[in-house]
């Protein structure tokens, strides 16, 4: 058996949509336009922040949706193009996007914005997605709320199958509100089995903090939801969704 600590989603990328098969993409994508279309958002074109390996912009693309796909990860973005040719994958930070008043529609799901750690390099990260949009562009996306992380955190988690088993361990610092996750993959070679260990790390922003960075970039709030719902956020919700005009 070998080991190493490996960057966060470095080594796992081979490994990435096995353990999230559980995620129903197709859900989220129709949860998001249904969302989109309660205020009349223009899909296209349309930029995928944080996309790892394309699952989540894969049903815009089938619904004739022009996409771009972007990740930091080098290793993520290859599996994407592996699986996706037809679609156009571009390594960024969400910090620095290469473009300028080109989408009419960001996204960003699955709490990708919670990675980001320091408060000012998420304003930096809201700065660069408005610059990427067009006048009246909107931003689509969801992040934990401290009380999700903390929520996680109570819930260490096991996966099983023939060839792979995943553990995750959790812990949350309450005063820091960040989520510390220690991943360990065990992949079957042969007759041994690779060890890997990853570090993944989430901040919760309070939604006051993440509606203070949006304003101070010129974003307009236009909605917040409970993810998955159209309900109004309270103090229990674990996920919260945003649509922002620029």
């Amino acid at each position: 058996m070998r080991s190493g600590l490996s960057k966060p989603f470095k080594q796992i990328s081979r490994y990435y949509d096995n353990l999230m098969e559980d995620v129903k993409y197709e859900r989220w994508i129709r949860y998001l336009l249904e969302i989109a279309d309660l205020f009349d958002v223009t899909h296209s074109p349309l930029l995928d922040i944080t996309c790892g390996t394309g699952n989540s912009l894969l049903p815009f693309t089938k619904k004739g949706i022009k996409s771009i796909g972007v990740d930091s990860s080098f290793e993520m973005l290859e599996v994407a193009k592996q699986k996706f040719p037809h679609i156009s994958f571009i390594q960024a930070e969400a910090q620095s996007l290469p473009f300028s008043s080109h989408f009419n529609l960001a996204v960003s799901i699955f709490d990708s914005l919670n990675y980001i750690l320091d408060y000012n390099e998420l304003i930096e990260a809201f700065d660069s997605v408005a610059e990427t949009l067009l006048p009246g562009g909107h931003f689509i996306f969801d992040m934990n709320t401290p009380y999700g992380l903390e929520t996680i955190a109570k819930q260490n988690t096991r996966q099983e199958s023939a060839d792979l088993i995943s553990v995750w361990r959790n812990e949350y610092n309450k005063k820091e509100r960040l989520l510390t996750l220690h991943l360990t993959l065990f992949i079957k070679k042969g007759n041994s089995w690779l060890r890997i260990d990853e570090i993944h790390r989430e901040r919760g922003y309070p939604e006051a903090k993440i509606r203070e960075g949006l304003k101070r970039v010129g974003f307009k709030v236009l909605g917040t939801f409970k993810c998955f719902e159209l309900s109004t956020v309270d103090r229990f919700t674990r996920r919260i969704l945003f649509i922002v005009r620029i």
